[in-house]
């Protein structure tokens, strides 16, 4: 089955007592022992595949293995997560990953309105809890880089969110970035300009036109409890919410 030709039970039984295996006979096949050298033999096929090669690759028939191909039609407004992190990485992003656990003073300040989820054994008081986005992991990050004289941060992070839902837990992959900082990196040839709501809003329109349906998202003036009054924006599609765009308070 594994060699794709039948081979005698004598010449199998020669083959491997050659090689210096001690062999013992069953109703099914044999139990071999192979020497103490051979340290590469752990399982049957390795055994089975030193039978095909003293037996010779070229007596063992060639045969093409059959599948059955599908075409599916691809959705048009199919979103490329991979396409998505390419363009932020384009438009001077850097991908960061981050700790699923988080402060819950960080995430209590985020994202208050939510059920905080403590870990049991935490690593640490400030890994303590499950974090419910990627807000808490982008702004510990951005605060990192800044102590260290990085004042332009340009992040996005691609990962799970963990929600309690009732006894259940509920974890949804989410895209996320933040930008603090001049808007253009430390140059001669234009006048600096701190980032600002709509630089942030082009970078993720260009990011949602990847999915062919950027007509389908909207923004509307909202309210969250981390995001600046006036600088606040929920991402809707279709009628349905999508995220968060704003201003960190």
């Amino acid at each position: 089955q594994v060699l794709g030709v039948e081979i005698a039970d004598d010449m199998v039984e020669d083959i491997l007592g050659r090689l210096g295996m001690s062999l013992q006979a069953g109703d099914d096949g044999w139990s071999v022992q192979p020497p103490s050298s051979r340290f590469d033999l752990v399982d049957e096929v390795d055994i089975i595949a030193d039978i095909g090669r003293i037996y010779g690759y070229n007596n063992i028939p060639i045969s093409h293995a059959r599948s059955a191909s599908t075409t599916k039609p691809m959705p048009e407004a199919r979103f490329d997560l991979e396409r998505a992190k390419l363009a932020l990485v384009d438009r001077g992003y850097n991908e960061v990953i981050t700790y699923s656990f988080v402060s819950p003073e960080i995430q209590r300040l985020v994202d208050p309105e939510r059920e905080l989820l403590t870990l049991s054994n935490p690593l640490s008081a400030d890994m303590s809890a499950m974090r419910t986005g990627l807000w808490p992991g982008l702004l510990q990050a951005a605060a990192y880089n800044q102590a260290r004289q990085q004042e332009r941060v340009r992040i996005f992070e691609t990962g799970l969110r963990f929600l309690k839902d009732g006894a259940a837990l509920q974890q949804d992959e989410v895209i996320g970035g933040l930008i603090v900082g001049g808007v253009l990196p430390e140059q001669w040839g234009a006048a600096s300009r701190p980032a600002d709501f709509y630089d942030l809003k082009a970078d993720l329109m260009a990011v949602l036109g990847l999915s062919g349906a950027a007509s389908l998202f909207s923004f509307v003036s909202d309210e969250h409890p981390a995001l600046h009054p006036g600088q606040t924006a929920s991402i809707s599609m279709s009628g349905q919410h999508a995220g968060w765009l704003g201003c960190i308070h």
